[in-house]
């Protein structure tokens, strides 16, 4: 027996710890354009698609 399962989308969000700064906060939900690899710090530069570059962590940028 077969099963059809629709195709499922992800976009990947920023969501910032809730110990930084209220201005990165302010960023929770904006969808992610590109990451880079993570460096030294254990941080990845996020390009936001606003625009916005920061650095976090990768588990800051989540699948929604």
């Amino acid at each position: 027996m077969s099963r059809y399962t629709e195709p499922t989308e992800l976009t990947w969000v920023f969501r910032p710890d809730g110990s930084r700064p209220a201005t990165i906060r302010a960023r929770a939900g904006v969808r992610v354009h590109a990451v880079s690899l993570v460096g030294d710090d254990g941080r990845t530069e996020v390009v936001l698609q606003d625009g916005t570059r920061l650095r976090a962590l990768p588990t800051e940028v989540v699948a929604e």
